[in-house]
């Protein structure tokens, strides 16, 4: 039964970044009038685990048009990607599709005994920004660094400022804010940025649950937060660009960002590179063919669309297998 799961599940993956990936493919080109390219049987849950910071994206963009052109009931739970991948791997979530921020929460998965996934699809980049609270009292601070009076980790030092980031040891975001800050010590030739803006990788003064972070940053509770610029722009929240060599949003950056490695413990070395939003099916799939539409969906011309107008950039999928 199981093998007969994965054969299933392996094919849905394999067709389709094949028929997405050729010139002509209007059939996944999803439009109201070409709804009826979605096989559907049926009025359907699926139930979707996805990145606490896609919760905007998902919830008022992806939810509401995938539901407009099929018969499918999009069920979805937002966290910080390494909780949901504990959560599968514990049997306390069973999902019919799995998206995360970085591929290291999927891999989990593929690494597990016994085996949950074996394949995940790259789909999306992004990048670090830092976003910022309009009426903070620094917030003029951060108006002198847009227009490139003042460096922005100076504003991060100040007396009295208040930093948010999310948990290293269960979302992605919070290991990739403490590369990032590592990367801007050889950027900026000063190595004393990092522990100036973070204090040391497990501060509790700045450690908040991935899923709350802009909310807490919108009601004044902290300054600013570390944030991916899809979920700014998603929210409406101004934010600073990074320097791209430290940002982790630029594939062409990808050896720079190797110099940085960040140790969650003594077994594991994450290296900096660039940020990659991934999807799979998992074996807990109870919706096979709901889980296909929508990977379908996702990784097409509209889909595609979607994610860029809200800050991602879309990237031709990239298969990886165990």
């Amino acid at each position: 039964m199981l093998n007969s799961l994965r054969k299933n599940i392996n094919f849905v993956a394999i067709f389709a970044i094949t028929i997405i990936s050729l010139t002509v493919c209007t059939v996944f080109t999803f439009s109201i009038k070409e709804s009826s390219a979605i096989v559907v049987s049926s009025k359907n849950d699926i139930l979707v685990l996805y990145a606490g910071s896609l919760a905007n994206i998902f919830e008022n963009h992806l939810k509401p048009i995938f539901e407009n052109l099929t018969n499918y009931n999009l069920k979805g739970e937002g966290r910080g990607s390494l909780q949901l991948s504990n959560l599968i791997t514990d049997g306390f979530r069973r999902p019919d599709i799995f998206i995360s921020a970085d591929t290291i929460p999927i891999k989990t998965l593929m690494n597990n005994d016994p085996q949950l996934a074996d394949w995940l699809v790259k789909f999306a980049s992004a990048e670090i920004v830092i976003a910022y609270n309009p009426q903070s009292s620094f917030a003029s601070d951060f108006l002198k660094a847009k227009n490139g009076t003042m460096e922005w980790y100076n504003i991060l030092e100040k007396v009295g400022f208040k930093f948010g980031r999310s948990d290293p040891k269960l979302d992605p975001k919070g290991y990739y804010t403490i590369i990032m800050a590592e990367l801007a010590n050889i950027f900026y030739n000063d190595f004393t940025i990092k522990e100036r803006i973070l204090g040391y990788d497990n501060n509790n003064k700045q450690i908040f649950p991935e899923e709350v972070l802009s909310s807490i940053l919108e009601i004044g509770q902290v300054d600013a937060i570390s944030a991916y610029k899809h979920e700014a722009i998603a929210k409406k929240i101004p934010y600073i660009t990074l320097p791209n060599k430290i940002n982790l949003g630029h594939p062409n950056n990808t050896n720079y960002y190797n110099q940085v490695t960040y140790n969650p413990n003594s077994s594991q070395t994450i290296y900096g590179n660039p940020i990659y939003f991934s999807v799979t099916i998992p074996y807990t799939v109870k919706n096979l063919e709901g889980a296909n539409n929508f990977l379908k969906f996702l990784l097409s011309t509209n889909g595609k669309n979607i994610l860029k107008q809200i800050g991602l950039n879309p990237i031709d999928p990239i298969l990886q297998k165990d």
